[in-house]
């Protein structure tokens, strides 16, 4: 919107819609890296707390570490580079962070259904 704003602005007011498409755009590039470096750092947290417990995998925990890692990286590249960077213009850090969450989520189901039946026979 900010930027059909400039494109219809006058001539003499180009300028300063630019900078005002400029400056949301910049907010943009720091909320998504925020957003990017707290989700890879949940990731990498969870990763770590996965592999001292015995609950579940230790690869599961492996994977979330780094892809935790990759996704931080990924928050730190549009902090530098925008949405120009090779991880996100390809999304790998999202795509792979989403599997990842998929693939958790299926493995604690399993866990919890095979726990509740283990209870049913107690």
């Amino acid at each position: 919107m900010a930027v059909d704003s400039w494109v219809a602005a006058p001539p003499e007011e180009k300028a300063i819609t630019f900078r005002v498409a400029e400056g949301i755009r910049f907010i943009e590039y720091g909320t998504n890296s925020i957003f990017r470096i707290l989700q890879g750092t949940a990731a990498v947290i969870f990763g770590v707390a996965i592999v001292k417990s015995k609950l579940l995998s230790k690869w599961i925990g492996g994977a979330g570490v780094v892809i935790g890692a990759v996704t931080i990286y990924a928050g730190l590249e549009v902090a530098y580079l925008g949405f120009g960077g090779l991880t996100t213009i390809i999304g790998i850090s999202m795509i792979i962070y989403f599997i990842w969450v998929g693939v958790l989520g299926g493995l604690m189901w399993k866990k919890s259904m095979s726990m509740s039946k283990s209870n049913q026979k107690v």
